[in-house]
């Protein structure tokens, strides 16, 4: 893959799982064409290429349509330098030229992710988001975030409790009632815990980037970006109790937001040092690059494959060439695509989708982990 594909990014600016991916383009030099999306849903744009999926960002390279931002790093990873603008990539798993590259790089890589991606933060940083952002607001954007979450963003699982005997207590299947305030802060206690992991250990030595290269990797964006996203918000690190002492901030963190200044001033630098990196275009224009494009994945040009003693495989039934549903299993739950089952493999699912019957198919691939294959006469969920 020595020639740069056409790259097309779906987002929309405050997105911070698309910021993710800028970031990444920064850093490589990677060009791209940017279609901004509506924060809510529809989104005819993407709806062209006929992918129902509701989550952003989505990336196209060529005609293939990647998934979750996890996926398509690792995507972006397999592009390799076409010109002296375009830099090596990011991360210790997929560059074999990098003589630093170690199993444990690789593991912290990952293991960061888990952190930042798997734990619940995203989730505990969002019921940090200021009540006086206009988004916050807006009776539209917050019926859509009811569906994204599946529910109000506030409200937890309830959890039993117990009580003295003799005491008078809630049921066994309810929790005592907090107040906003309470849930706040117990918010961004989660938040501060998963800052205190960065600040006492992999930053604790005064290091520039978390695996000591010269420049960010692929572990600095997969630590930094919740901590980042909150930063730039004015008040979300207020515990909600009326005091304006932040609950998280540099003096107490030092080394963490230190960590965040250098990397918004690479950021800005890489920016401003390549000026037509990014091309905005329409839904129109962005449909046209993708639907006449050639299939650029490895996967997508090669012959169709199913892992055979994959368990889900087998108690699915999955055959090639079966319709099936795709969904993701945390947020976004509504929104499933549908289409030909091409691959199925330990960590990646392709399906073959179109807007309609005599449109351009395009492949649409999503990570195994946190998302869910069934064939569609099995399907949960509303009637497709």
């Amino acid at each position: 893959m020595t020639d740069t594909p056409n790259i097309v990014f779906y987002h929309y600016s405050y997105s911070p799982y698309a910021r993710r991916i800028q970031w990444y383009l920064l850093l490589r030099g990677l060009p791209y064409n940017e279609c901004v999306q509506p924060a809510t849903m529809p989104r005819p744009d993407i709806a062209r290429l006929g992918v129902r999926h509701r989550r952003i960002p989505i990336v196209a390279i060529g005609r293939d349509v990647y998934l979750d931002t996890r996926l398509i790093m690792g995507k972006l990873e397999l592009i390799q330098p076409s010109s002296p603008a375009v830099r090596p990539p990011l991360g210790f798993g997929l560059n074999p030229s990098d003589k630093k590259a170690s199993a444990e790089a690789l593991a912290l890589e990952r293991l960061l992710n888990v952190l930042t991606n798997d734990s619940g933060l995203f989730l505990e940083a969002a019921r940090l988001i200021p009540g006086d952002v206009p988004a916050m607001k807006d009776p539209v954007f917050g019926k859509d975030r009811m569906d994204f979450f599946g529910g109000p963003l506030n409200p937890r699982p309830k959890k039993p409790v117990s009580a003295p005997s003799g005491a008078s207590s809630p049921t066994a299947s309810e929790e005592p009632t907090a107040s906003k305030a309470l849930e706040r802060a117990e918010a961004l206690a989660e938040v501060r815990h998963a800052a205190s992991i960065l600040e006492t250990t992999l930053l604790a030595d005064g290091r520039t980037w978390i695996l000591s290269t010269e420049g960010p990797s692929i572990a600095d964006i997969e630590a930094i970006w919740p901590f980042h996203w909150l930063a730039s918000m004015p008040g979300a690190f207020l515990d909600g109790s009326g005091s304006e002492e932040a609950g998280l901030d540099a003096v107490q963190f030092p080394k963490l937001f230190a960590w965040i200044d250098r990397f918004n001033r690479v950021v800005r630098a890489a920016r401003k040092d390549q000026p037509g990196l990014s091309k905005r275009i329409d839904g129109d224009e962005a449909a046209q690059e993708v639907l006449t494009a050639q299939f650029w994945d490895p996967l997508s040009n090669v012959s169709s494959y199913i892992d055979t003693k994959d368990p889900v495989a087998r108690a699915a039934s999955l055959v090639i060439g079966k319709h099936v549903v795709l969904w993701p299993t945390d947020t976004g739950k509504s929104h499933k695509d549908v289409g030909k089952l091409v691959r199925f493999c330990p960590d990646e699912v392709v399906i073959e989708v179109a807007a309609s019957e005599d449109a351009p198919k395009v492949m649409l691939h999503a990570p195994r982990h946190g998302f869910r294959v069934r064939p569609v006469d099995g399907a949960e969920g509303p009637r497709l």
